[in-house]
């Protein structure tokens, strides 16, 4: 009888060389396999004793990892060596490589709602993620163990693990610790005797053992002895019976003494508190030990009044309790408001009526919350108590007005609707008592953890449906209650192997339900056969499935067309209709046209021509662009071919309709366009050439030196009678940003050569950006539109529908030359006139007592460059003032510029400052300087004119750009 423990399960195989069994060890799921082999059975092996054979698996791990070229880890598959990082399975102690089985937990936790992982070998759950670069040792006391080459990954320190008081004796080691064998003294559940035992042992024993003794301790009647062998706690209740006596005529009777009894438990046996026998009339005593159920009536003294009473100790004797109703006694009504003497005339006798007052009795009723609402009564008040009151149904939807005295919760209408368990049905029943609790749960914040926890939600809005959904089988049913998330994987299983078609990728059994075939890369079998339908070689592909067809034959054949004209068309084994590829030809019966299908069979021509009709009108020259219309006439319509018609001298063209019809000609034979100003400013220019003897290019563009220039535009006395396409904003911004300038020319150049781009769309820009290219629009006569807000705002360009957008006649390479003439030529005729009007002689003048003039400062101001932006006026103000207060510049003001990446510091009066102004600010720039880089607030501080600075804003083209139409929306 061989025996497999719950740790190890063993396997027998038979050398194939006839040496004998083998045992190999592997896991089990904790059951107790028995092997059983008859001895004929195992006569025939021979045994060869071997050093390994009586090692446990987990110590076998530790000689072969030692070894470094057998032990794999099953994640990686590659041999594990003294010198890795390990971990072991705290369940089937099957060691993998550390970085292996912390990225398998990872990735496990990370799919998993709980945030669990298995292990790879036993599937052992966990909930901790082995933490990263940290392995131990087996025992955990040290942290990145040293390589051990003889006990690999041991600290070589005891392990001292907790599972007993005394902790394991044995070296750091892999697998389960040993049994405890230290002596210990334990004793028995009453106290009384002790023994020393192991260690392990007192873990079954729970460190107490049994002395089956007899206990002899008195019980808590005081009379009897407890009889249980050797227990621990107290003794309990007494078990004996008192039984009935009859020699001793003493009889077990109750209070009243109506009843007797021939045994009772003495531990139900109850004398009364008091110590007082019961007695009856004739003076007869006993001592009851229990109540019966009987109620006995007992008169009063009076003998017409009597009353009821249990079964109590002592009983009353009937006729010895006084009366309660005697007038000696009763003084007032029944309700107790009123005296007796108020209502009526004195009662003489006990069973004379008690009169009533008009008072209410509002005595507390049995239910605990009214009073009685009659009049003062004699006898019981109301019972059951018919109050109204208002309670909330089951649901707390609605409120109703019920009798005190109804036991049960009113009910309304109104249907649940809360989400059950499973979070896929809902609640049907009508005033449901878990409503409440429903909707607080509903305004709860749950985990996503916690949605499957069952325990979070109210009863009643448990699920018990059958869940009944399709697993991921695809052929079984989920057994399961209704439940949410996805249902567990299937377990049905097929005790059959799953083989592939070939025969060579197999799955052994059991095979779970649903488990697919891995892919087999052996060749298909009809390959290997050499089988196949049309006789040639079949075409190399890996094994399929057999409901699966192989694929086609790809092998080339020649076969005839499907119109006939081709006998030898070149295809594949598989195609079956072949095509030559080339038009069919044939003309067809109801129109000038020919059938423009390819290659197809005799008679299967088109039925219906959707060719256009191309025939050439009569009235011009261009042909009929309708759909087929047979053989019947073109209809007269207008032509809709586009011509293009131009001016006189041949600048400007257009696009237009033929509209040529029998009564009308073409517009190409009678329309002319007018030449507009651009028309006769070019011819202007022309003879303006020709005057100076300057050379006309092949594009029509003047290319002549700057003196040329200069001698063209000095008859011109403003910008305007330059006529030039560009304004002289556009001029401006062109000479300081000439290689941006002429990138926005280039692309609008583009945009008008192009015949099948319309329009453009710049990227988002500042506003003098954008009002250069809608200055630019303008000269090239296109439409402009500043889109989006603010940052993101830019410009749209497109061309007139009319056709009037057009190249400018100069670009802007040549018409600035010509601007820089204008300017100089403007400058000097300025400065004639001025030195005209201000120069005078004067004649023996004499400066007589002149005073000395006082210099005025050249630099009178800090200009701040590249201001940090966010910063304002206030922030300057608060920087600077401090040093500038006990200098000359006199109320100094801070004023920040268009740009918002410069400031100006400048004293009041900048206008007259004095040279010792400048000084003082000479002494403080450098200083101002070093301060603005340590605070971060600009990049460089130094002085300025004040009128310069403000003079070269002014010129700048952001100024200008409020002017622009477009841009007044911003």
């Amino acid at each position: 009888m061989l025996q497999i423990t719950e740790h190890e399960s063993l396997d027998l195989e038979q050398d194939q060389n006839g040496g004998g069994i083998h045992k190999h060890h592997s896991l089990s799921n904790g059951h107790v396999l028995s092997v059983e082999d008859s001895s004929e059975q195992l006569s025939s092996y021979e045994f060869e004793e071997e050093s390994d054979d009586d090692l446990q698996y987990y110590e076998r791990a530790i000689q072969e990892i030692a070894k470094g070229d057998s032990y794999i880890c099953m994640i990686c598959t590659v041999e594990m060596d003294y010198t890795c990082q390990m971990f072991a399975c705290k369940k089937c102690y099957r060691v993998f490589d550390y970085a292996c089985i912390r990225e398998w937990a990872l990735k496990s936790t990370e799919k998993t709602v709980d945030k669990i992982w298995k292990c790879p070998n036993c599937y052992h759950v966990g909930k901790k993620v082995p933490t990263r670069n940290r392995p131990t040792c087996w025992c955990g006391n040290v942290v990145n163990p040293d390589p051990n080459q003889l006990d690999p990954n041991s600290c070589g320190q005891t392990c001292n693990a907790p599972t007993c008081v005394h902790g394991c004796f044995k070296i750091c080691h892999l697998g389960p610790h040993p049994e405890c064998t230290r002596m210990v003294e334990i004793k028995c559940h009453c106290g009384r005797h002790s023994k020393t035992i192991f260690c392990y042992q007192s873990k079954a024993m729970r460190r107490r053992f049994n002395c089956q003794e007899e206990c002899g301790l008195s019980l808590s009647c005081g009379v009897h002895k407890c009889k249980k062998k050797c227990h621990s706690g107290l003794c309990g209740s007494c078990p004996e019976f008192i039984i009935n006596d009859d020699s001793s005529k003493k009889q077990i009777k109750c209070y009243c003494g109506n009843h007797i009894q021939n045994s009772i438990k003495c531990s139900e046996a109850r004398f009364p508190k008091s110590g007082r026998t019961s007695k009856d009339e004739s003076g007869n005593e006993w001592a009851g030990v229990f109540a019966c159920a009987d109620i006995r009536t007992v008169d009063y003294a009076c003998h017409k009044h009597s009353f009821i009473e249990p079964c109590l100790s002592p009983p009353t004797i009937s006729g010895q309790k006084t009366c309660p109703f005697l007038p000696s006694l009763l003084k007032t009504c029944p309700c107790g408001r009123t005296a007796l003497e108020e209502l009526t005339k004195p009662r003489k006798h006990c069973h004379d009526p008690i009169p009533t007052c008009n008072s209410r009795c509002s005595k507390p009723l049995k239910c605990g919350k009214h009073l009685c609402p009659f009049t003062c009564h004699d006898g019981a008040c109301m019972d059951p108590c018919l109050q109204i009151d208002s309670a909330n149904c089951s649901c707390e939807q609605s409120t109703f007005s019920i009798p005190c005295g109804f036991q049960e919760s009113p009910r309304c209408n109104i249907k649940c609707e809360s989400l059950m368990s499973c979070r896929r049905h809902r609640c049907i029943d009508r005033c449901c008592s878990g409503r409440p609790s429903a909707i607080r749960r509903k305004k709860s914040f749950f985990r996503s953890q916690d949605l499957l926890d069952e325990s979070l939600v109210e009863a009643k809005h448990i699920c018990l449906k059958p869940c009944n959904l399709t697993l991921s089988c695809g052929l079984h049913k989920c057994q399961r209650k209704c439940h949410p998330g996805k249902c567990p994987p299937c377990l049905e299983s097929d005790s059959n192997d799953l083989i592939c078609a070939c025969g060579k990728t197999v799955v052994p059994a059991p095979v779970r339900c649903g488990t697919k075939l891995p892919t087999c890369n052996h060749p298909c079998i009809k390959v290997v056969r050499g089988e196949s339908w049309c006789g040639h070689k079949p075409m190399p592909h890996t094994c399929h499935p057999s409901n699966i067809s192989c694929p086609p034959c790809t092998e080339t054949v020649f076969k005839p067309c499907r119109c006939g004209k081709k006998d030898k068309v070149r295809t594949v084994c598989f195609q079956a209709d072949v095509s030559c590829g080339t038009s069919c030809g044939i003309p067809l019966s109801g129109c000038y046209h020919t059938c423009q299908k390819t290659c197809h069979l005799l008679g299967k021509c088109q039925k219906v021509c959707k060719q256009i009709c191309g025939q050439k009108r009569l009235d011009c020259i261009h042909t009929c662009p309708k759909p087929c219309h047979g053989k019947t006439e073109c209809p007269d319509l207008p032509c809709a071919a586009l011509v293009k018609i131009t001016c006189e001298c041949g600048r400007i063209k257009k696009s237009i309709t033929c509209s040529a019809k029998r009564d009308t000609v073409s517009v190409i034979t009678s329309s002319i366009l007018d030449c507009n100003e651009e028309c006769e400013t070019l011819k202007r220019l022309k003879e303006l050439r020709e005057a100076f003897g300057v050379s006309e290019g092949p594009n029509n563009v003047i290319r002549n030196e700057l003196d040329a220039l200069s001698e063209l535009v000095s008859v011109a006395k403003t910008f305007e009678e330059l006529q030039l396409p560009f304004t002289e904003a556009t001029l401006s911004v062109y000479s300081k940003q000439e290689r941006w300038c002429l990138q926005i020319e280039g692309i609008l150049n583009k945009l008008m050569d192009s015949e099948i781009r319309s329009s453009l769309h710049f990227k988002p820009m500042r506003p003098p950006q954008r009002h250069f290219i809608h200055e630019m629009a303008k000269a090239y006569n296109l439409y402009a539109e500043s889109q989006d807000r603010e940052p993101m705002r830019s410009v749209f360009i497109k061309k007139e529908d009319n056709c009037t957008s057009k190249k400018p006649v100069l670009s802007l390479a040549e018409a600035y030359p010509l601007y820089e003439s204008f300017k100089q030529s403007q400058k000097e005729r300025k400065l004639q006139e001025f030195q005209a009007r201000t120069t005078a002689k004067l004649i023996n003048f004499e400066v007589q007592d002149a005073e000395s003039k006082i210099e005025a400062a050249k630099n009178n101001g800090f200009l701040v460059q590249n201001l940090v932006s966010g910063n304002t006026v206030e922030d300057l103000k608060r920087f600077f003032e401090p040093h500038l207060k006990h200098t000359l510049v006199a109320n100094p003001q801070y004023l920040i510029l268009d740009d918002s990446r410069s400031a100006l510091i400048y004293p009041e009066n900048y206008e007259t400052a004095s040279v010792n102004t400048e000084r003082d600010m000479e002494l403080l720039v450098g200083h101002f300087d070093f301060m603005a880089k340590e605070a971060f607030l600009a990049d460089s501080i130094h002085l300025c004119s004040v009128d310069e600075e403000i003079g070269k804003r002014l010129d700048s083209p952001a100024i200008q750009e409020v002017s622009s139409p477009e841009e007044k929306d911003m």
